[in-house]
């Protein structure tokens, strides 16, 4: 008997997101591969490299390599964009980064170009502004859709797309593992949203208390959801000391998952032994 067929979500929770990796390091450790993957915000730019045929090592690799230090990142970025590109100034004191330049100076030129095309089955979770409702990603180019589901309002700039404007998937479903059910017998639903970070004598950002703001939202409404109709396996890493810009912390991203890794690890291992 062959074994479940896994739906995995992963959520949003900007750079917390970094603890995706961990967590699909486990599927490769078992050999086994999810039958679908649905993303929200930096959940959809992880799940997009994992469903595009990239390992999970491969993913950890590059992460490492484009967030080991400021200086090296703006490197890498000026070395493959120009400024103009990467910032969208639409009127004064309006100014956001590109969510297809990001988009596509995080996801290897390897990748397909279109959902449709990538190796696992992946749903990306939008938002669209417009319509004030959530929007799901099938097909079209890729880091288009990754654009739309990564774009935080007042910071990154998502992108028009056929006559609609988009912002974080985030904002209508920060867990979404409502849309891999349907296709599954064990639905993973991954949570990065976290906590705000205590101060610690030290004053948070502006940037810091806008997003953190948002996450909070993404919390509250996760838990409804999950609530309302629970997933097979939840798990949520312990991101309490991390802030959601805390990108170049990225090796302790790693390290803080490791308890909810063996945890998620564990708790496959166990579906997996029950069909078999």
């Amino acid at each position: 008997m062959s074994g479940p067929r896994i739906g995995l979500a992963l959520g949003g929770g900007s750079a917390r997101g970094l603890a995706h990796i961990p967590m699909l390091e486990v599927f490769d450790e078992l050999g086994i591969k999810p039958c679908v993957i649905a993303g929200c915000s930096i959940g959809s730019l992880v799940g997009a490299a994992y469903a595009g045929g990239m390992s999970a090592q491969e993913i950890r690799e590059r992460a490492e390599m484009l967030l080991a230090n400021r200086l090296g990142a703006m490197r890498y970025v000026f070395g493959r964009t120009k400024i103009t590109d990467l910032l969208a100034l639409k009127s004064f004191g309006s100014l956001h980064l590109q969510g297809e330049t990001l988009a596509g100076l995080a996801l290897p030129d390897t990748l397909p170009k279109n959902i449709e095309d990538l190796p696992i089955p992946l749903k990306i979770i939008a938002t669209d502004f417009d319509l004030m409702e959530e929007h799901v990603f099938l097909k079209g180019p890729l880091r288009t859709a990754v654009a739309a589901s990564i774009a935080i309002p007042g910071v990154i700039l998502g992108p028009s797309y056929e006559g609609h404007s988009y912002v974080d998937g985030g904002v209508t479903n920060p867990v979404p593992f409502d849309h891999v059910r349907a296709e599954s017998d064990v639905v993973v639903a991954v949570d990065v949203t976290g906590r705000p970070r205590a101060p610690n004598g030290k004053s948070r950002s502006n940037m810091e208390i806008a997003v953190g703001s948002m996450l909070i939202m993404f919390h509250q409404m996760a838990n409804l959801r999950r609530a309302a109709s629970p997933p097979d396996i939840y798990v949520r890493p312990a991101l309490q000391d991390f802030s959601a810009g805390d990108f170049f912390r990225v090796k302790e991203f790693f390290d803080a998952a490791q308890v909810t890794k063996d945890q998620l690890k564990r708790e496959l291992e166990k579906r997996i032994e029950a069909v078999a």
